[in-house]
């Protein structure tokens, strides 16, 4: 269960974080992890989804579909407990979101009402590390999204999008990732050319 620790560091609250910023020192008390479950309902669903991966890597019959179906139920969530999710998962709106991918990585947030799915074939996303998906954003078909990168509201992708990159508009149109510090003024007028 060390995924729904990870999960829990990211919900934390900014004052109990250590001085040095660093979340992997901080280790969650019991009265820590109560006051998130107890504060933030949507964490329930996490870990919902965490109890019924563990129960199916394990071959646990039957209780993966019960917290499945649970986490449909009362929090309007669909997750399959096939599907491997990095540590570090933050979903703080579950309602209305379907999350049907091949895989997807660590430290990823999915605001609220987002779809993750097939398109015409059985293929499914999969989504890298430290990725953010807005709210009512559609990843549909084999597409992969890459480390770093954002889905803007709404956005409908079929294609994919490359790490640090932002996706957006029906279909998303990719925009190149923010230009660095380093970038100058003229390079950024000219298109980064």
């Amino acid at each position: 269960m060390s995924a729904f620790s990870e999960d829990l560091k990211r919900w934390q609250d900014q004052r109990i974080r250590p001085k040095d910023d660093s979340r992997s020192s901080l280790r969650l008390g019991a009265r820590d992890t109560v006051r998130l479950l107890w504060r933030h309902p949507a964490v329930w669903a996490t870990a919902i989804y965490r109890a019924s991966r563990w129960c199916h890597v394990r071959g646990v019959r039957g209780l993966p579909t019960l917290f499945q179906r649970l986490n449909m139920l009362v929090f309007g969530i669909e997750i399959s407990c096939g599907m491997e999710i990095g540590p570090g998962l933050y979903i703080p709106h579950p309602y209305g979101t379907v999350l049907m991918a091949e895989r997807i990585g660590a430290n990823v947030s999915i605001i609220h009402a987002v779809t993750l799915g097939m398109r015409n074939e059985w293929e499914f996303p999969v989504i890298g590390d430290g990725v953010v998906l807005g709210a009512g954003a559609r990843v549909l078909g084999g597409v992969r999204l890459g480390n770093g990168c954002s889905v803007g509201a709404n956005a409908v992708v079929i294609h994919d999008v490359p790490a640090g990159a932002t996706a957006i508009g029906v279909p998303a149109v990719v925009r190149d990732p923010a230009p660095s510090a380093s970038t100058s003024r003229e390079e950024v007028a000219v298109g980064g050319r």
